[in-house]
């Protein structure tokens, strides 16, 4: 089975990146039949214009679960990553366990980027991993992470896991409202 992990950030691999690796390290090392597969956003020379490819999408789909996840920017998600959403058909998240990690400047924005993760994902009919993750930049300052952030992460994880292995591939409720509204005007 295989987890897709969604770099949401436009700028070059620091912090954001830093805890996804400790995310897929705990995957590897407490889940032996599942692997992990990391989606960033391409960067254009120049100035930093991230875009997403249609293979990005389509890895996506894909997945048995999905980690969306973004720095916070301005209270919300970057706009990386809300291009990538945009390009994501119904299909892609609909009833498949997905969790939200975000990392930002500080503790006061803990709930910003993940609430507006939230009303997108109930769009898609996603089934949202009821813990999310949240961070401090400066927790993955240097390389020696306390413990407990990593138990965090691989808590984080197995949530996401255990989600997907119960549904094994099966929907889950009724379709959301875009579909069923689509639907009836079609």
């Amino acid at each position: 089975m295989k987890l897709a992990i969604v770099y949401g950030s436009p700028t070059p691999p620091g912090k954001l990146a830093r805890a996804l690796d400790l995310a897929e390290a705990a995957v590897r090392e407490r889940h032996p039949g599942w692997s992990t597969e990391r989606i960033a956003p391409r960067t254009s020379v120049g100035p930093v214009v991230a875009t997403w490819d249609d293979e990005a999408v389509e890895r996506i789909g894909a997945a048995d679960a999905v980690v969306l996840a973004s720095p916070v920017y301005r209270g919300s998600i970057t706009g990386t990553l809300k291009l990538l959403i945009d390009m994501l058909p119904n299909e892609a998240l609909r009833s498949k366990p997905t969790g939200v990690l975000t990392v930002a400047a500080a503790p006061q924005h803990f709930l910003s980027a993940e609430r507006h993760l939230r009303d997108i994902l109930a769009w898609f009919g996603a089934l949202t991993a009821p813990n999310s993750a949240f961070f401090v930049d400066t927790t993955f300052r240097t390389p020696d992470v306390d413990p407990a952030v990593l138990a965090e992460l691989a808590e984080f994880t197995d949530q996401l896991v255990t989600l997907a292995e119960s549904l094994g591939g099966r929907g889950f409720g009724p379709d959301p409202l875009t579909v069923r509204f689509s639907a009836s005007r079609a």
